[in-house]
């Protein structure tokens, strides 16, 4: 039977593409090779981007229930005096409405997705291994287990040794960072004052070390192998015990996980394949320092929903989805080069390796956090290409107000006709104060607003709002004319 769009993958970057799609009325079938939920923790960490999607799906309460927002995060010496770092207020005013980051374990947010997604109707198929992918001018088919599964669109959100991406020959680029780290996952027994409340990049000349808080009383620690180490000597319980003394005993938790990965970084050249996207670690790999993998997979599929649904009901033309690759590969290579400077970092500040920029580029600004440089957007505005701030107006959080299209949000009750003029029914026109929006909306001007939530343009007037909104709808290639031409 056919569908809409095929997700390949049942991990949360797959699960979240589905559910997204679903709330945006498309019929979605995920394809998933294991039966259960994965019962092991991998990711740990979620910035406040990522927490607005969910808000967007309708699951903020839900992902409250199952997360802890984090207190900070330093790099201290092996006395555990801080070299520089960060402190994070309980219930700070944060731009985005959420904890800049919050924790959780990965089992129970993979099994609150995959509920809410057969909730929505998503059509989730376990147990099922896809072989192939085929496809032509009018859909895509994944040979699988179970027969052939056609849709009109496809997503591989395969992880990282990704079968569909090696099938099309879609390469990775290599940014040169490979080290291989013991990751541990203990669960506490009872509450221990003496763990810090923080994220810990211990700076140990001996032995690189990551300490994370995780979500209730799960806690990570990292731990970089030196040469000559094995990775099964170094999963020996002995062994991690050892490592862990410092910290916890064997009376104090349990342990859950002992495993060594190699931190790769890597980004693929591409992630459009026609009627073929890949999304997560199909599409990039980073070490895990920023603790921004998940987050740039979600990145994917919020990026991708909102397009995929214009170009599906004729709103939007075809060539809007090559903006995926376009806006995602570039802005994922700038998140790997920035979790890589912080592994970089802490080298050199264990006084292993000498680096000239580490500290600007991974921490002091040299090099900001990426914003969406490339695509669909217009200007050199500042607050361009970056998610526009959710402050509550009229007591309701501004995304509530938007909805999940376009926005075009200003304190200009001409602006907002002229917005309502140009736009159409393609945006929803809000009108807040002055100052409500800070950054994004100056007085007198307006923010044009992605369904994603990135700014695509800021104007101030009539001329400038003309003129990005033009340029804007010229972009989403819209094949209904009275869009094409509202600007002439």
């Amino acid at each position: 039977m056919s569908v809409d769009v095929t997700v390949v993958g049942g991990g949360p970057v797959g699960v979240t593409t589905a559910l997204l799609l679903a709330h945006r009325g498309f019929d979605v079938r995920v394809l998933e090779l294991g039966t259960e939920v994965y019962d092991l923790p991998r990711a740990i960490v979620m910035d406040d981007e990522i927490q607005r999607v969910f808000q967007g799906i309708g699951l903020a309460e839900g992902l409250s229930e199952i997360t802890t927002p984090l207190a900070g995060a330093e790099f201290v010496d092996t006395a555990g005096q801080r070299i520089i770092g960060v402190d994070l207020p309980a219930d700070g005013d944060y731009p985005l409405g959420h904890a800049p980051s919050v924790t959780y374990y990965q089992p129970e947010l993979e099994a609150l997705l995959r509920a809410a997604a057969v909730d929505a109707g998503v059509d989730l198929r376990l147990g099922v291994e896809v072989m192939g992918v085929s496809q032509d001018d009018a859909s895509v088919t994944a040979t699988t287990t179970s027969g052939d599964q056609s849709s009109r669109w496809l997503v591989a959100a395969d992880g990282a040794s990704s079968p569909i991406r090696k099938s099309l020959g879609i390469s990775f680029v290599d940014q040169g960072f490979d080290q291989d780290w013991l990751v541990l996952d203990a669960r506490l027994r009872r509450p221990l004052a003496s763990l810090s409340r923080l994220v810990q990049q211990i700076c140990n000349p001996d032995r690189p070390t990551t300490y994370v808080t995780g979500h209730g009383p799960y806690r990570r620690w990292e731990f970089q192998l030196q040469a000559g180490e094995t990775r099964n000597e170094m999963t020996e319980p002995k062994r991690v015990w050892q490592l862990l003394e410092p910290w916890i005993g064997p009376d104090d938790a349990e342990l859950v996980r002992a495993v060594v990965y190699r931190f790769h970084a890597t980004v693929a050249d591409s992630m459009r394949h026609e009627r073929v996207f890949l999304a997560g670690d199909a599409a990039h790999q980073m070490p895990p320092f920023l603790g921004q993998g998940l987050c740039s997979g979600i990145r994917d599929a919020a990026n991708l929903a909102w397009k995929l649904e214009l170009v599906a009901t004729g709103v939007a033309g075809d060539r809007l989805l090559d903006t995926y690759g376009t806006e995602r590969v570039p802005h994922a290579a700038g998140v790997v080069a920035h979790a890589v400077d912080t592994g970089r970092l802490i080298d050199e500040l264990s006084g292993r390796a000498k680096s000239a920029t580490a500290l600007d580029a991974a921490y002091g600004g040299g090099r900001p956090f990426p914003t969406l440089d490339h695509g669909m957007r217009f200007g050199d505005h500042p607050a361009v290409g970056r998610q526009l701030p959710q402050p509550v107006v009229d007591g309701r959080p501004l995304d509530e107000l938007i909805g999940a299209g376009f926005g075009v949000v200003t304190d200009s009750g001409e602006l907002a006709m002229l917005a309502e003029a140009m736009w159409g029914g393609l945006a929803t026109v809000i009108t807040v104060p002055a100052g409500a929006v800070p950054f994004a909306v100056p007085e007198g001007g307006a923010a044009i607003v992605r369904p994603d939530r990135y700014v695509a343009a800021v104007a101030v007037g009539a001329d400038a709002l003309t003129a990005a909104s033009a340029a804007l709808i010229e972009q989403l290639d819209v094949p209904i004319g009275r869009y094409k031409k509202a600007n002439e």
